[in-house]
């Protein structure tokens, strides 16, 4: 009697309180203006200093020629073994490097390095921003040791408010099963306070080709 009691004067006080609303007290309170300031510098400029500070190795490319050139030069210095890499247009580039790659993804175990493109870079934070729609897919995102990720200077968005903007237009048909953003390197702290590297990939790059000094020649 007493547990019926006490249910019901705890449905009825939830009753009041969605019958009873607090007055909106914040009614002109603006959710559309940018909490950010603007930045002074060019959106590729910032995305490579938000970059770097997040731990990401950065290499500019003026043009796909230095950009194979670039990965030749790093895979070597680097020790890149076979790179797993199932994206048609970027197997195109390691072949031009004259590198070796496997699209097998039982290799991923093995290689632990791995090549892929990406949806879009956030300037503000320094992030990329993938999906599921590449060949790559999910899986490769969560066991290599090192990520070669290829962008473009095209792909750069001020933040990720801008970049879904325009996920929604390329895939108004149907969007990837999953979007994932990648800040950098993982750190953590043990229990004396020390930085570690914590989950995910030990070293990542990016190669951003300048895709408008192509047009313009």
């Amino acid at each position: 009697m007493n547990s019926a009691s006490a249910k019901e004067k705890m449905l009825k006080s939830i009753r009041d309180a969605l019958i009873e609303r607090a007055p909106d007290t914040f009614h002109d309170l603006d959710l559309k203006t940018s909490v950010y300031h603007d930045s002074k510098n060019a959106l590729d400029i910032e995305f490579a200093e938000n970059f770097i500070r997040t731990g990401g190795k950065f290499v500019y490319c003026e043009d796909v020629q230095e950009a194979v050139d670039s990965i030749r030069f790093f895979t070597q210095q680097e020790n890149w073994d076979k790179i797993y890499c199932a994206e048609e247009t970027l197997q195109r580039i390691l072949t031009l490097a004259g590198l070796p790659f496997t699209d097998n993804p039982k290799e991923l175990i093995v290689r632990k390095v791995g090549m892929m493109s990406c949806e879009f870079l956030i300037a503000r934070t320094g992030s990329i921003l993938f999906s599921s729609q590449p060949a790559s897919g999910r899986r490769i995102l969560s066991v290599l040791d090192t990520q070669i990720v290829i962008g473009t200077v095209a792909q750069i968005q001020p933040d990720l408010k801008s970049a879904f903007q325009l996920i929604k237009e390329k895939y108004a048909a149907k969007m990837p099963s999953m979007f994932s953003i990648v800040n950098g390197l993982s750190k953590i702290k043990d229990i004396d306070g020390e930085e570690e590297q914590g989950l995910g990939a030990k070293q990542l790059f990016l190669f951003l080709i300048d895709t408008t000094t192509e047009q313009k020649s």
